[in-house]
């Protein structure tokens, strides 16, 4: 799965990192890979061109017994429209 986000501010990036956190996901940089608990992918933040990339997203196990890869795109676009984003599809 391919998220695009526009219109990302630097503190919508920070809430969602936050969000991923507390699923076991670390984004520690503005740009990198994630395998924590059964997701993974990769992602590009760029501040400014206010852009967030999420590429090959995929939820597995552990993680796919608690939430779904459609659950975890909801949940993404929800925080990123409430800071201002617009999801890209």
């Amino acid at each position: 799965m391919t998220l695009r986000y526009e219109g990302v501010k630097p503190e919508a990036f920070e809430q969602l990192r936050a969000k991923l956190k507390t699923y076991g996901i670390d984004l520690s940089n503005q740009q990198g890979s994630f395998n924590e608990k059964g997701v993974s992918g990769t992602y590009n933040y760029s501040p400014e061109a206010e852009q967030l990339n999420l590429d090959d997203l995929k939820v597995g196990f552990p993680a796919s017994m608690m939430i779904s890869a459609d659950k975890l795109q909801q949940r993404m676009d929800e925080i990123m429209v409430q800071h201002g984003a617009r999801p890209q599809r």
